[in-house]
Parts: structure tokens; sequence; C-alpha cells
């Protein structure tokens, strides 16, 4: 088990002081801070010998979702690990923190973002980059071109450096060159990821982050794609490496400048722009630089408006970043208005990618001309936002970046988590400087139910046949049947109701034979259930995570082979990028695949009852959206009584349900989902399941039940 769950399994539990003692060893040596500070706090604030733990606040995963392996991924290197180093390594919240934190620090301190001032650059060779693979620094690691100074508190600010060389080392790669390092010269963090390759088929467990190493775990067993995709789960950790300015060093030969000192830095700026393939209209009228999504039109005014040719071509950079959003190419989320967290996403992009793009001319730190009040409004709304969430900056200069290559027509095939080939190729566990493994991906398979309705959700390509076997709809309990006898003198009225189609209630078994628990955490939520007439009702107000909750047992089905039809009015269907994004958080591999999704039935009772022929489970998001009636639904629950539904439907302030109470008629079980601002304090709560337990307590976010058992006496509390 890994660190983190450790930790969060904690909760609800009494443990030794040497237990504890033994988890802060061993987070202090994978460099776990978060963990090691919370658990050195109790037991300096404590003597006790046992402790009753009660987690207020859950670790997150090292590994990111998938939503954010989509984002943040593809501008990262990514570099395979000997075991060695730690199978978990740093908390991801300490890397996106600091980050965070210099941003902030330098709004503060210096009053903007650090490339907003007029710096012109000698070209793109001025940028910086690792010294043995002479690749530039993308996404976040790009403020490799900014010092980090420190205020009078100790605060760590952005200012622009003024390279004599631009290139980075590691320590040992200053070594291995024979060079020598400065006194107090300071360290600055590249990011990257690695990968955990986790394997468990029930006899075989294998968990690394040497690829080698697991290619030959592969080899040894004869494992197939199958037996891969079927068992093996990859995490990937976002960590760090320390690097030093080759200007702190001395005994280091540099290579000549490969720029071309005849090109005019504003030629190739507008080369670029030129090089565009798939550029929205352009028109050059007016005062104002803008981008249009709905005219997919770029205005831009003339030249000669502008102070320099260099802020020119800034503007048009930072428009043309926003043109890579349009739905027909990058698609990203431009409706938001000034103030709100999607304009800030957006305009954050944008003036990233203005600053990449620069870069790439020889135009290094232009921004666009903006008032000091516009600046000063947005500078307020930025800091918001970081404060609120870490990973703002980080997915970001992600989502920049991508814009820029797509701009740049660079390819996009590395854009996702690297999947594992059939024969790997060999690579170097060594951090920069090696070779890197290269990533590859394939979309658009077809299988389990999306292939039987014809709906399409990405997953991995699978070059074999799936092996057949039968597999029951629903994991049935294993209690055996045990029915009484009607005794020899029963009541004469008795049998004749037995005749009239009545069974006697002595021949009632222990429990009735289709009774089933789902697997994992929402199993343990919502306990026994049986598929006769059953429909779960899941309400709540706004933001209550209710669609969260639904897709997890959507998956808790898929897991198990059981198909599920998932109707999707709230988000759109599966072209969604809402809906896309709750697939990646709320879903696994094996899941998803017996999980298909519409999101718009024309004929909702006709097609409803096809879907009944053809799954065991149908989810509707929402309730009101389905149109149709209580009479309608009754008649469904009645013709086909295995049919396990689940429905959305949100709640008034008054309490009472968007298309009224009927459709809620007699559910087996009843989800309620309480609202808040912040997506962790979400809970699901049981207010009806049929013959079980209402106590438990059920976490969207973390994906677990929470205060299983609440105790009467708590020594601590874990803050």
């Amino acid at each position: 088990m890994d660190l983190v769950t450790t930790f969060n399994n904690l909760s609800g539990t009494t443990v030794k002081r040497s237990a504890l003692k033994a988890i802060l060893t061993k987070a202090k040596k994978q460099k776990h801070t978060v963990i090691a500070n919370r658990i050195q706090k109790v037991l300096q604030q404590n003597d006790d010998l046992l402790f009753d733990i009660e987690i207020m606040d859950f670790i997150e995963p090292a590994g990111l979702s998938g939503a954010e392996q989509r984002i943040i991924l593809p501008t990262l290197e990514y570099i395979s690990e000997e075991d060695s180093e730690g199978l978990n390594g740093v908390s991801p919240d300490d890397i996106y923190s600091y980050i965070t934190n210099l941003i902030i620090n330098t709004i503060e301190k210096v009053g903007h973002l650090p490339w907003q001032k007029d710096w012109v650059g000698s070209g793109a060779d001025g940028a910086a980059k690792n010294y043995v693979s002479k690749k530039e620094y993308t996404g976040a690691n790009f403020l490799l071109n900014f010092d980090i100074k420190f205020d009078k508190e100790g605060k760590g600010y952005l200012v622009p450096i003024n390279f004599i060389q631009p290139y980075y080392l590691t320590f040992n790669q200053i070594k291995e060159t024979g060079a020598s390092l400065k006194k107090d010269s300071k360290a600055r963090r590249v990011i990257y990821y690695t990968m955990i390759f986790s394997f468990d088929n029930g006899t075989l467990q294998f968990k690394t982050t040497d690829r080698e190493k697991f290619t030959e775990f592969v080899k040894t067993h004869g494992l197939t794609k199958e037996d891969l995709k079927e068992h093996l789960q990859k995490i990937p950790v976002i960590k760090y490496y320390n690097v030093f300015r080759a200007d702190d060093c001395t005994g280091l030969k540099f290579p000549e400048p490969t720029g071309n000192e005849n090109v005019n830095p504003i030629e190739q700026a507008q080369s670029l722009i030129d090089g565009y393939k798939d550029p929205p209209t352009y028109t050059f009228v007016g005062d104002k630089a803008y981008y249009q999504p709905s005219t997919d039109k770029l205005n831009m005014p003339n030249i000669k408006a502008f102070k320099k040719e260099a802020s020119y071509y800034c503007t048009y950079f930072h428009e043309l970043t926003h043109s890579t959003g349009a739905k027909k190419r990058l698609n990203r989320d431009m409706s938001g208005t000034f103030g709100s967290k999607s304009y800030a996403f957006e305009e954050l992009i944008a003036e990233l990618g203005a600053v990449f793009m620069c870069s790439e001319s020889g135009i290094l730190f232009q921004t666009k001309e903006n008032s000091a009040k516009y600046l000063k409004g947005w500078n307020k709304v930025l800091v918001n936002e970081l404060e609120n969430d870490n990973r703002f900056f980080l997915k970001a200069s992600a989502q920049s970046q991508k814009a820029v290559n797509y701009i740049l027509g660079r390819s996009t095939d590395s854009e996702e988590v690297e999947t594992l080939k059939e024969s790997p190729k060999k690579v170097a566990t060594k951090r920069p400087g090696k070779k890197k493994v290269k990533t590859k991906v394939t979309k658009g398979k077809k299988v389990g139910l999306s292939a039987s309705l014809g709906v399409t959700i990405d997953v991995r390509k699978n070059t074999q046949e799936r092996k057949k076997r039968v597999v029951p709809a629903v994991v049935k309990n294993p209690v055996r049947e045990s029915k009484k006898t009607i005794a020899s003198g029963q009541n004469k009225s008795l049998s004749e109701l037995e005749k009239l189609g009545f069974v006697s209630a002595g021949s009632a078994p222990q429990e009735a034979k289709d009774v089933f628990v789902l697997g994992g955490e929402i199993g343990k939520f919502l306990q026994k259930q049986q598929p006769h007439k059953a429909l779960i009702l899941i309400k709540g107000n706004k933001h209550s995570s209710k669609s969260q909750l639904a897709m997890q047992i959507a998956n808790a089905f898929g897991e198990q082979q059981t198909p599920v039809a998932y109707i999707d009015y709230e988000q759109g269907g599966i072209e969604s990028k809402d809906t896309v994004d709750s697939i990646n958080r709320n879903t696994t591999e094996a899941g998803r695949k017996y999980i298909a999704i519409k999101g718009y039935l024309e004929n909702p009772f006709e097609e409803l009852q096809g879907f009944c022929k053809v799954v065991k489970v149908i989810i509707a998001d929402s309730v009101t959206d389905l149109k149709i009636t209580a009479d309608q639904l009754n008649y469904l629950r009645t013709k086909y009584p295995k049919i396990i539904w689940c429905f959305i439907s949100q709640v008034k302030e008054n309490g009472a349900m968007y298309g009224g109470n009927k459709m809620a008629h007699n559910p087996t079980s009843v989800i309620h989902c309480s609202s808040h601002p912040d997506p962790k304090q979400r809970f699901a709560t049981l207010e009806k399941n049929r013959g079980n337990d209402l106590a438990l307590k059920y976490s969207m976010y973390y994906k677990k039940v929470v205060n299983q058992h609440k105790k009467e006496k708590l020594s601590f509390k874990v803050k």
C-alpha cells in the first residue's frame, strides 16, 4: 500500500504511537513533507500511546487526474527512475505551491507579472535551455528564464535574467564535464514526471518506477497486451530535480550560437503568423485588438498605432493564442466574463502564449499594452484564483504551450501519458541529458457496451481479441437459499391464496438470491442492493457533486462488466468537454469500457424501452430533462423489473424537486448530496437504503466512505 493511501486509511481507526512513528519515518524517507509534518505535529503535541484518528483533510494521491494528465504532462519531460528514489516521492502540492507562491509573490512585490515590461532579447538562442540536450524549457519550466530574488521577509519573486550563457545543468552534469560550481550558487527546480507501473492480477503483484524493470517483469511472465489492459495501472507522478545556471560555473565549454544573425526578429515574428495553417479571418480596422469566437475573426489595429513593432507582434500573438481555443481547434472554455475564473484562466493562457511566441521569434519579455487600471484588476483576479487553486498557473502554462504548438504546427503525439509499447526500447534511468521515452496515443477503439450502441469513447487501442468469458450482470450474494417447508396443518385459506399466486411467508429464503454488493468504496456506501424495480435517486442543490457521484456509481457497475447506459443532459453528451473531464475524474479504464453516453433522447419513452433490452443499468442526469411521466417510469420498472435505474434530481430551495416529487415515487435508495463551494467538503448521505445502514457518509472528491463509525471520544484530530 502506498504512503498516501496508508495515511488516509488511518481515519476512523485506533493506532499505536509506534505505528505513527513508522509512517513518519517512511514519509521522511520519501520526502513527503505534508504527511511528515502532520504526523510530527500530532506526536509532539500528545504523549498518548494510543490514538483515535479522525483525519479532517485527506491527502490527495500522488498521481494526477485524467484531466490534469491531458493538460499538464505534454509540456513535461518523462524520466524513468530507479526504485531507490522512492515510489511516491514528493507531494505534488509541494511543487504546485512552490510555483504558485513565486507567481503570487512576484505580483505583490513587483506589481505585475515578471514579463510585463519592455525587454528585447537577441533571439531565440537567448532562451533558457538544458546544457546537455540543448532543448529549451517549456510550459511551467519556462520560469527558468527568470531569476528568484528574495524580499526582507524571505519571500521569493521573479525578475528577468540577462544571461551570459542561457544554460542549466544538474550537479552531476557539472561534475561529469569537469567544471566546478561557484560558492553560494542557488539551485532551481525543473519539473518532470515519472510513472508508477503497478500490476496486480490477484496472483502476480509488481510495482516499480523503473521502466526497464517493468519491461523485464512483462517478458519474464509472458504477459500479453490483454493482461496489461486488465491488470496494469500507470500513475504519473509530478516531481522535480535541481539545476544550476551555467553562468555560476567555471570550466564549461559552450557551443557556437545556432541562430541566424541576419534574421530580423520582426520578420521572424511575421513568419510565425504566416505559418499558422488554420488561422481565423484577419481584419485590420479600428483601434482595438480582439479575437471574436462567434465569428472566428481576429482584428488588429494598424502597426503604426503601436509605440514599438515588438509590442504590435506581442499583441498579435496574444490574440492568436486566444484563437486556438475555438471549438474547431483546441476547444477551450471561452465563455467567461471579466472577473470570472474561466476568464482569468483564458487570459493567462493568452498572456503566456504571447510570451512563448515572442521567445520563438526573438522578441523576449514583451507584453500586450494594457492600462494600469486593467492590470490592477486583472492581477487581483489572478491572485485570487492562484490562492484557490495551486495548479492554476501550471495548467495555464501547459495549455499555452499546447496553443503555441498548434500555431507552429508542431506534433502533438506526446500530449497524453505514454502507453506501454509491445517491445519497449531501453531507456536511461538517469535524469537530464539522457534519452526520453517518447509518447504514443491511439484512440477511438469501440469496446464493451460502446461498440454495441455505436458510441465511441477514447480508450487504449487493443490489437488482441478480448477473451470470451461469461460474467453475471451483478455479483450475486453467496448465501445459499434456505427455504422453509409449509407446515402440514396450515390454514386452508392460505392454501387457496397460493393458488391465486401468493407465496407462503414460511417459504421465504433467508435472503433473496439476487442481492448484490458493488465493489470498492461505492459498494461499501450503497451496501446490499437488489435489482428488482430498483431506483436509486440522487438529489441535492446546485454545486453538490451529484453528477460526479452518478458517474462513480456507473464506474462501479462497469468495473464488474455490467453494461451502463448513461444519459447526460446536464453536460451535453460524450462530445462535451465537461463530460470527458467527468469520465477522466470518476472512472477507471476498466469501468469506462462498459459505459456508453448519450446526450439527448428524441423519443425518451420509446428509446428507454430499447435500452432495457441491451443493458442492466440506466442512469439519467437529470430526471427532469428526461421528460417521461411518473406513469411511464412505473410502466418501465414493472415491465423490466431487473433493470437498475439511477436518476439525478436537483432540489429547489424549499426542498421540492424540479419536475415534481412524483418522479421519486417509491425509490429503493435515496442519496442526498450536500452542497458546498469547496468540492472537498461535499458529501453524500443516505436518506433511504432498503434494509441497509443509513449512518454512512461518502466523499465524492476522495471517492471513499468517511467517518464510517463516529467515536464518542477522540484524543485528538489530525488537522
